[in-house]
């Protein structure tokens, strides 16, 4: 008689859907799956095949496949950014596959670097970039080149694997990206508001006021808000800083995801605005219109 929670952990270990000859090499005999397949507790998805009937059917349908998650389709798992809500799929699945048959519905990445998780069906985090960078839209590859790099994957082995001009687009997205950005918004809205020609400097120590996500011009506080800022603690805390920035000459905007995701075009006229600098020109001084205390005593 086999060891029932043997299955459950070596099943939960993949993912919730194994192959069958990854659960023999663990210990699990084949009258144990068998078994389990007749009380219901594992499917069988195809021959040398299983899954927990709880399993992710994105996983399922990979292994199904003999594909490997990648790019968008893989972001969530090594938990990087993206444009698409939390929870929310990409329309079509990126997959990496060796095969030349082509996957229903996907598209389908050749190449491969790094080994693959050793048990999710996903590629390894270097090829997610990789792939991101040579696949996506420029923003969006932004925001899982950067999130993944500020993991600790390093630039120079992404660079080093992008040569020649056909992956030209790819290490310019790639010259975009810096550290010190704390959420998917406040990457997107430094790099509309750089296109634009304006100075913009992100984490900003401010003595009297604390750390804030991005001060343009040297004195225009941005603030990018997410989930967090709705609670009201967070709230009444967020008012204390405004005003402290106030008080100290330096004026305090603040803008959610949907204004800079959703409305960059107006998100960017409201700071040239703000700056007296039309939009796109970051040349010369700007008026300063909000002067301190000190300046007026």
């Amino acid at each position: 008689m086999g060891d029932p929670s043997r299955l459950g952990h070596v099943m939960k270990l993949f993912h919730g859907v194994c192959r069958l000859r990854d659960l023999l090499q663990r210990g699990v005999s084949e009258r144990e799956v068998l078994d389990a397949v007749v009380r219901g507790e594992l499917l069988r998805v195809r021959k040398g095949l299983y899954a927990l009937p709880e399993a992710d059917p994105v996983f399922v349908a990979a292994r199904r496949t003999r594909s490997l998650l990648t790019c968008a389709s893989a972001a969530s798992f090594y938990g990087l950014w993206t444009l698409a809500p939390s929870g929310e799929s990409p329309g079509r699945f990126h997959l990496m596959r060796r095969t030349g048959a082509t996957a229903p519905d996907a598209i389908v990445h050749r190449d491969t670097w790094v080994p693959p998780d050793p048990y999710a069906p996903v590629v390894g985090l270097a090829d997610v970039v990789l792939h991101a960078l040579r696949c996506l839209p420029e923003l969006e590859a932004l925001l899982i080149a950067e999130s993944a790099l500020q993991r600790g994957l390093s630039t120079d082995f992404i660079r080093e694997r992008l040569p020649g001009n056909r992956n030209g687009p790819a290490r310019a997205v790639l010259d975009l990206v810096e550290s010190g950005s704390d959420s998917p918004v406040e990457t997107l809205a430094r790099t509309h508001l750089r296109r634009a020609g304006f100075h913009v400097e992100t984490q900003v120590e401010i003595e009297g006021v604390g750390w804030v996500d991005q001060l343009v011009e040297g004195w225009l506080i941005l603030e990018l808000d997410g989930k967090s800022h709705e609670e009201r603690v967070q709230r009444d805390k967020d008012r204390r800083r405004d005003r402290a920035a106030q008080l100290r000459g330096y004026p305090v905007f603040r803008y959610g995801y949907a204004d800079v995701v959703h409305r960059p075009e107006a998100f960017v006229s409201e700071v040239a605005w703000m700056l007296r600098i039309p939009t796109g020109n970051g040349r010369g001084a700007a008026p300063r219109f909000g002067a301190s205390w000190r300046d007026t005593a």
